[in-house]
């Protein structure tokens, strides 16, 4: 007996239109470029042409995508600063030239850091080659007056959208269709006299991870960009590699420090300092004795607990941690008590507070008994000492 046909959908009113069915992006798919020779071929070969060294290439579109408050504004200011001065990160070398900066998220927040820039890495804000767009607009719409300022000021060789959101003119930021075509108006700034590389900060999709920092539009926005630069917080660190695509060699992750810091300038109307937040790069040693120093405060923090230590401020008080006001280092302690939760090693519970678990049990033991060895042995090392002198 043959299978019932499935029912069809049908449209019960008449008066409603059928749903057109879009399709997954909107490219031009009868462009057909003809076939080319082998010579003819790789004599399109196009040497790499880097902005920064080995990292990023002049006239490429890149998404720079982190989570909220890992530092994209931060990182990119720097980037525009060293863009400016002829700078280098991490012994990567960054072409010296001018940054058109599109601050539409938050202009007064990008005004406070870039003050605070100038006073600690020296240079004149109102004489530098970096120059700011307050506000947001549409970029395909208002592209030509975009073009005609960029070339009055002689051209551009790097442009930072903050953030892609701000400028995105469609009507849903998960559309993929949208996001394609939003990225396809942010790829057309490249083309803008002096070739620039372009670097869009962009939100992560909903329920991202460390492991998964894609930009909001889904494999449409990815298709469009020529690399996910993506940032990620570990360490007392914030790391700069990528995620999804890449064009170009692999290379190795670029560390930076956030620092909260002030100015003379920054202050508010009743004449106090306000602070913001600026990032540093950090170099290869920098890095290995911050990953140490945070070992040897997840080892502290382990043998306090351990000793009945429950609170941030407790532990911090018992291990000598004072911030510059001289007070308790909570957020030290809460640094040291999170990555020791993270390895499983630690547990907190309202009313109870830190506990180690049994793994966190045998850490402090093996803890405590390595301090003790190194203890012993510098005793006696001074004792040999002391003999040979006698």
């Amino acid at each position: 007996m043959m299978a019932p046909m499935p029912k069809l959908a049908v449209r019960n009113d008449p008066a409603e239109p059928f749903k057109k069915l879009e399709p997954a992006n909107d490219n031009n798919a009868s462009r057909y470029p003809g076939i080319v020779s082998s010579g003819e071929f790789v004599r399109g070969f196009v040497p790499p042409d880097y902005h920064i060294d080995g990292v990023a290439q002049a006239g490429f579109l890149y998404s720079t995508t982190a989570m909220t408050g890992t530092g994209k504004t931060a990182v990119l200011l720097l980037i525009s600063a060293l863009t400016m001065l002829g700078g280098s990160i991490s012994g990567r070398e960054v072409r010296k030239g001018r940054v058109v900066y599109f601050a539409g998220e938050n202009p007064d927040d990008v005004r406070m850091r870039w003050i605070a820039m100038a006073h600690h890495m020296d240079f004149d804000a109102n004489t530098v080659d970096v120059h700011f767009i307050a506000g947001t607009f549409n970029v395909s719409e208002m592209f030509e007056r975009i073009k005609a300022d960029v070339t009055a000021l002689g051209g551009a060789d790097m442009i930072v959208v903050d953030t892609s959101a701000a400028y995105f003119d469609g009507n849903d930021e998960n559309n993929n269709v949208e996001l394609g075509r939003h990225a396809r108006n942010l790829r057309t700034l490249t083309t803008l006299p002096g070739k620039p590389v372009v670097f869009a900060a962009c939100h992560p999709v909903k329920n991202a991870d460390p492991s998964n920092l894609l930009p909001r539009g889904g494999g449409a926005f990815i298709a469009e960009v020529d690399g996910n630069l993506v940032l990620n917080k570990g360490d007392g660190t914030v790391k700069l590699h990528w995620q999804g695509k890449h064009r170009g060699p692999d290379f190795e992750p670029i560390h930076f420090e956030l620092k909260t810091v002030t100015a003379p300038m920054l202050i508010d109307t009743k004449g106090r300092e306000v602070p913001t937040v600026m990032a540093t790069p950090v170099t290869d040693g920098e890095i290995r004795e911050m990953k140490a120093e945070a070992r040897r405060d997840e080892d502290e923090a382990l043998m306090l607990i351990q000793n009945g230590s429950k609170s941030y401020a407790a532990i911090a008080e018992a291990a000598g941690w004072l911030d510059k006001d001289g007070n308790a280092h909570r957020r030290r302690a809460q640094s040291a008590c999170e990555k020791l939760k993270k390895e499983k090693l630690a547990d907190y519970k309202a009313r109870v507070g830190w506990k180690l678990t049994k793994d966190g049990e045998e850490a402090a033991t093996h803890v405590r008994e390595a301090r003790q060895r190194e203890v012993s042995a510098q005793t006696s090392m001074r004792a040999v000492i002391r003999k040979n002198l006698d």
